[in-house]
């Protein structure tokens, strides 16, 4: 028995004209494009939408959203691309609702520090006036000590009481110190905390490098500190060739990690003070501090053939399985009344040239 069966036409639908037109057809069709570019362009958005958080695991989730984002290149039988999109769509579901919770634990764990925090102080007030009222007790009971007739009865009373009184500041002392010890642990981890925070969020969560908003700042201030006090630096784009066919060819996985191989050559290239970092995709950059232009361009040249001849492992099981990579490279030198966009610009256009040349070069723009 068959599972599905042909409808047979209706006769009351039988040998009517066609309702569509071309013009109806070509419309649908324009439609569509417009449908599935914005589709696109809405994976674009949640691919940014994922923080670059470890634990998160971003890059899993983006490499998630490139396969779903395939499904609607491939142009199925719409029900075949309904059942596909079904299976696919939890991963984007799971993965906000992941960082959803993170970001309320995150929220949660500051809140309960602040209220740790203001407690303890709360109850320092509630212990300053408890400890008031110990000592203004203590000066009622020497009070007293002036109606007692036997000296030697007042002596070893105003003894008690003067020890007493020692006894309860000490106590408090300790009180302070300990407390103040607790708080100054409380202020070390709050430290820690805002510390690995922002380093997370100057930081490259797939490289470890330093990201873009990092490289902005940096070069701001570079250029801000060259204007009153004359020094060369040097930028170098540097973009890798082909990268897509990489992706195309071995996937998302492997190409991720020529990404960070290639940021571990180029570190492995420069000097300590020496600043690198992904400029974005597969493109990335390096300020080299007192560094002329000529300098610079050795610099690159060293990067060019140190990548181009590196052999990169596929497969951890296949050692013979393995890929080379070129990258192209545009430098220019700072020149005085340089904006960061005008410094940046003509290294862009060098990268432009060197693509154009060939690829697998560096070119200098003065």
């Amino acid at each position: 028995m068959k599972l599905f069966k042909r409808s047979e036409p209706s006769p009351l639908k039988t040998n009517q004209p066609a309702d569509f037109t071309d013009e109806d057809i070509d419309h649908c069709i324009e439609r569509s494009k417009v449908l599935l570019n914005s589709i696109q362009t809405t994976f674009d958005f949640l691919k940014t939408f994922a923080l670059d958080i470890e634990e998160l695991y971003p890059d899993k989730f983006r490499n998630d959203i490139d396969q779903i984002a395939d499904i609607f290149k491939k142009q199925n039988h719409p029900r075949h691309l309904e059942l596909d999109f079904e299976r696919q769509k939890d991963k984007i579901s799971s993965f906000i609702d992941h960082q959803h919770r993170y970001l309320q634990d995150r929220e949660t764990e500051l809140r309960d520090i602040i209220a740790l925090m203001s407690k303890a102080m709360a109850n320092s007030n509630v212990e300053n006036i408890e400890f008031y009222q110990r000592i203004y007790d203590q000066s009622d009971k020497m009070l007293e000590i002036t109606h007692i007739d036997n000296i030697k009865k007042i002596r070893n009373t105003l003894q008690q009481q003067v020890e007493l009184v020692r006894q309860t500041i000490k106590q408090k002392n300790e009180q302070e110190k300990s407390r103040i010890q607790y708080l100054a642990k409380q202020v070390s981890h709050l430290r820690e905390e805002l510390e690995t925070a922002k380093n997370k969020s100057m930081t490259d969560g797939l490289t470890g490098i330093y990201n873009r908003q990092a490289f902005d700042d940096y070069l701001k201030d570079l250029i801000k500190h060259n204007t009153s006090m004359s020094g060369d630096f040097s930028l170098l784009l540097m973009d890798l060739d082909d990268f897509k066919l990489i992706n195309d060819t071995y996937g998302h996985l492997i190409g991720d990690r020529v990404l960070i191989a290639f940021s571990h050559k180029c570190r492995s290239l420069i000097r300590s003070n020496d600043f690198i970092a992904r400029y974005g995709g597969e493109e990335f950059a390096i300020i080299l501090p007192d560094s002329n232009l000529q300098n610079a361009n050795k610099k690159a040249r060293l990067i060019v053939d140190t990548v181009s001849s590196t052999k990169y492992a596929t497969s951890a099981e296949q050692t013979d399985d393995y890929l080379c990579i070129t990258v192209s490279i545009g430098l220019s030198a700072y020149k005085k009344g340089d904006s960061p966009e005008s410094l940046i610009n003509r290294a862009d256009k060098a990268l432009y040239s060197a693509k154009k040349a060939g690829k697998n070069r560096s070119v200098v723009k003065k």
